[in-house]
């Protein structure tokens, strides 16, 4: 626990963190914002919502992810935006891991809305887990004045 604490106090490891974290739900939300169709039909195959949500969801949770990585990057409300990145990896790893419980025969929709293989699903479950792990511990180890000081938010 103080191990972790030290690497989130250096202001380094908390900028590389936010960066990654941001860069991962921008990059998840491209192919979603401009295929939401495809997204929703992905939505549906984990038969977890009513169909009357599923295009609602489909549309809403892309540019979710991508304003909510923005702001991890750009240093913006930063503990609101890992509490909303924490929130929606939880959702995420128990979606995941239903479907996989369930049998169901599913694409993921984690980066991309093309079909891929449900082996893949417990390489992104195990991905999430990081993801959560780093996001966690960004938000319990650092302040608020850490985390939005002139400082911690500029690269140079």
């Amino acid at each position: 626990m103080i191990a972790m604490k030290k690497i989130f106090e250096n202001k380094y490891a908390v900028i590389t963190a936010r960066i990654v974290l941001g860069a991962v739900f921008m990059y998840a939300s491209f192919d979603k914002m401009s295929n939401p169709a495809a997204f929703a039909d992905i939505i549906d195959n984990y038969r977890i919502l009513p169909f009357q949500l599923v295009n609602a969801l489909a549309i809403f949770l892309p540019w979710l992810e991508f304003i909510t990585g923005l702001f991890l990057l750009t240093g913006k409300w930063v503990k609101g935006s890992l509490l909303i990145y924490t929130v929606l990896l939880v959702i995420f790893i128990f979606a995941l891991g239903q479907a996989l419980l369930r049998g169901l025969d599913i694409s993921c929709g984690c980066f991309s809305v093309k079909p891929s293989s449900t082996s893949d699903v417990w390489l992104r479950i195990i991905e999430d887990i990081i993801l959560l792990f780093i996001s966690v511990n960004l938000y319990r180890f650092t302040s608020d004045d850490e985390i939005v000081s002139k400082k911690s938010i500029n690269l140079n």
